[in-house]
């Protein structure tokens, strides 16, 4: 209690806020990753954002010493519970999801995601289907795979996977980026509109890498520059940044532009810095926010 404020003080009827975005994935003490990136990034554009962790860790599981663990599901349905219960994700404009790692987590999620999109037809669901990428292969349980094709995919508005997930998704081998296309196409419905591919194909010559944004109606490749030891959460904050950009109107090729763009510079500015760790993009005087 505040000292010398009634409970009843405290009450802002009818004038709270309500969320804009849920953000649903990982987080650590230390370092940028999963909503440690996501909230930040979200926030400094303007949106009111609530935060769902599915893991909580001291760090990333790269350092040499790593502690915490997944949350359990109890908990985590209960997060989602407690948000419903006090009223925050009826005028939800997005929900985002990332890092799950586990089925029983998915299926939790899409009870919930499910009674989100059947009360509100408007609200975007962007799912980054995390399973891992080409160079380590699964990072997460790969029974995954099948529970993110029945249950999360045909519930989300736009899909923002790497060509790993791409393809186990698919479970095509994308070795073209015809081939990309068409996997991304595959998953195109009624609900799902758009699939942005990260890490789509890279010029290893060029030193750079495509991203690759397919609709109904058209494809559009944005290319960017590589970075060998780029940090961990790069993917985390472009699909933050993407939702932003298509929250405030930006069409998919332009708000794929933009994302990748302010993804480059907080690489390389973390890329500068001894700790090798994101920070969200400082906004410039003519950047927008909500």
């Amino acid at each position: 209690m505040i000292p010398g404020v009634a409970p009843a003080q405290l009450q802002i009827n009818g004038h709270e806020r309500s969320t804009d975005i849920i953000s649903i994935q990982s987080q650590v003490i230390y370092g940028c990753v999963g909503n440690n990136i996501a909230l930040p990034t979200l926030t400094r554009h303007g949106w009111n954002v609530l935060a769902v962790p599915t893991f909580l860790l001291s760090n990333t599981p790269d350092y040499s010493s790593c502690y915490g663990g997944e949350i359990s599901d109890e908990w985590f349905s209960g997060f989602l519970q407690g948000i419903h219960d006090r009223g925050q994700d009826n005028q939800l404009r997005a929900v985002i999801t990332g890092y799950l790692g586990s089925t029983s987590k998915a299926q939790h999620l899409e009870r919930w995601l499910s009674r989100i999109v059947d009360e509100n037809q408007n609200v975007r669901i962007v799912v980054d289907p995390v399973l891992g990428d080409e160079d380590t292969g699964f990072y997460v349980d790969p029974n995954l795979v099948d529970i993110y094709r029945e249950y999360l995919l045909p519930l989300a508005t736009g899909l923002t996977p790497n060509r790993f997930e791409l393809g186990c998704l698919s479970g095509k081998t994308l070795t073209s980026e015809r081939d990309v296309i068409s996997a991304a196409r595959s998953f195109l419905s009624e609900r799902t509109r758009w699939v942005v591919v990260t890490s789509a194909t890279q010029s290893v010559s060029a030193g750079t890498l495509q991203v690759v944004c397919v609709t109904a109606e058209s494809e559009h490749i944005v290319e960017h520059k590589s970075y060998a030891k780029a940090p961990k959460g790069t993917g985390d904050l472009f699909t933050a940044e993407l939702t932003n950009a298509l929250l405030r109107g930006l069409t998919l090729e332009l708000a794929t532009e933009q994302a990748c763009e302010f993804t480059q510079r907080c690489v390389f500015e973390a890329l500068m810095k001894s700790s090798g760790i994101l920070a969200p993009y400082i906004l410039d005087s003519g950047e927008q926010s909500a």
